[in-house]
């Protein structure tokens, strides 16, 4: 059986996240308002990478930006803008969220900063960081005297 490694802090972002989603829809926007959202992620593994997908529908593949710094925090950022479509019109109702963002996560010692891969096709951003090789120690014989 395989056990995923429990974070607390996952479900106080999850709790945050949502409770800025009702505050948000409750509120409402009736704009073509631009500021920031928080794009869904999810986090899985397999034997070889950790792989990270963040929901980015309508945000243009040039407007990503993804970096690993020297900490080892891995940031994803960008920009949704406002379709040309939609400018100059009046607005009715609005609730797609437009603007910047951000999400950083930090990346255990067991991952190979070096050996990373992402692809983004049908608004999901999918980021592969490989695991590093795990060393498997020498069984040495010990002749006893």
């Amino acid at each position: 059986m395989r056990t995923r490694k429990f974070n607390p802090f996952w479900e106080v972002e999850n709790m945050i996240r949502n409770l800025s989603n009702i505050i948000d829809s409750t509120i409402g926007k009736e704009s073509y308002e631009q500021g920031e959202f928080t794009p869904s992620v999810d986090i899985w593994e397999n034997d070889v990478y950790v792989n990270f997908e963040v929901e980015l529908p309508g945000v243009r593949k040039e407007d990503i930006n993804i970096s690993i710094d020297e900490n080892r925090i891995l940031s994803i950022s960008g920009t949704k803008r406002v379709s040309e479509s939609l400018e100059n019109k009046t607005c009715c109702r609005s609730e797609r969220a437009f603007g910047n963002f951000h999400r950083a996560f930090q990346l255990t010692d067991e991952l190979d900063t070096t050996k990373v891969n992402a692809k983004f096709e049908n608004g999901v951003l999918t980021i592969s960081v490989a695991k590093s090789e795990v060393k498997k120690p020498k069984s040495v014989q010990v002749e006893v005297k």
